[in-house]
């Protein structure tokens, strides 16, 4: 497919050039042709996401990933593990995405000061009914004054309307010297380009923009954060909850994990096992004395 003017621009590069990659459930998906920063077309509104998710942890697919209690907290503890050795835990965190307060609580259990912000309201009662600091709303509903040691935004940034913003929230908010750490999916990874438009991670109701190593380094140093470390993330699963996963997000691989289930004893299909499904982690730093680069050139490092 050729070049294709859209009235989108990219939030890296601000180019309008893109190339048309697929349709999937109305939704065209394009390509940056400088970044290669993938995203879809037509946007939702800012309303419209926050009645998904409403419905989705009220009755839909997010009640039953948020019902997996034991691992949602399996899954915020090797969050911890990643990151505790560059970060320490202490002082004031925010999770932007929270969900219904998971890592909030784990963070909570380590000592630490830590709140949540989350679009649903009904995920959020949740995590009110334990005793948990949690807000309803986006990072941008966090006063500006009110500072944070961490900010954390894990498998959120794929899900925001403006990723470029969206980081300077979180830059904003942190103290100098203070740390954010994302995890998205990794659209140049060799699961993206084995699986094409069957990638799991292409999900046109709630993933609008998809980043590789390169660009999404370069997204964080265009709002002043120095980059830290970049590497792959792990969650703990089990295979009857992958099902659960692809049946909503992927039937073609639902169907042959299915079949296959009848040949898995019981207690290996509840099993938990770390698994790295195609995530990037990236630890940025906000600089002591930093300075707003949003005018500068950034410069992409070479890997992607």
């Amino acid at each position: 497919m050729g070049v294709t003017k859209v009235s989108l621009e990219c939030p890296l590069c601000g180019v309008t050039e893109f190339k048309k990659c697929f349709t999937k459930k109305s939704r065209e998906f394009f390509q940056c042709l400088q970044c290669k920063m993938q995203l879809q077309s037509p946007l939702p509104t800012l309303p419209e996401l926050t009645e998904f998710y409403d419905k989705s942890f009220a009755d839909g697919m997010y009640q039953d990933f948020a019902a997996a209690e034991t691992l949602k907290q399996m899954t915020a503890q090797q969050r911890v593990k990643e990151i505790s050795t560059t970060i320490p835990l202490k002082g004031k965190w925010l999770d932007v995405g929270c969900a219904n307060g998971v890592f909030v609580q784990t963070m909570t259990q380590q000592g630490v000061d830590a709140q949540g912000v989350e679009l649903s309201e009904h995920a959020i009662s949740i995590g009110k009914e334990r005793g948990l600091n949690l807000h309803a709303g986006t990072v941008d509903d966090i006063p500006a004054d009110e500072s944070f040691d961490c900010i954390t935004a894990f498998d959120i940034l794929e899900h925001v309307l403006e990723p470029l913003d969206f980081i300077g929230g979180i830059h904003k908010r942190l103290n100098d010297g203070g740390h954010a750490v994302f995890t998205v999916p990794n659209a140049g990874g060799i699961v993206r380009r084995i699986m094409g438009k069957r990638w799991y991670f292409y999900i046109p109701e709630e993933h609008l923009h998809y980043f590789n190593r390169k660009n999404l380094v370069g997204l964080l140093k265009k709002q002043g954060f120095d980059v830290i470390s970049v590497g792959a993330t792990y969650k703990p699963m089990t295979y009857d909850y992958a099902l659960v996963q692809f049946a909503e997000f992927n039937p073609l691989i639902y169907r042959g994990l299915k079949a296959l289930s009848y040949l898995v004893p019981a207690k290996l299909r509840e099993r938990p096992m770390p698994l790295p499904i195609g995530e990037l982690r990236v630890i940025a730093r906000k600089p002591k004395t930093s300075t707003n680069k949003n005018e500068e050139e950034v410069k992409l490092p070479a890997t992607v």
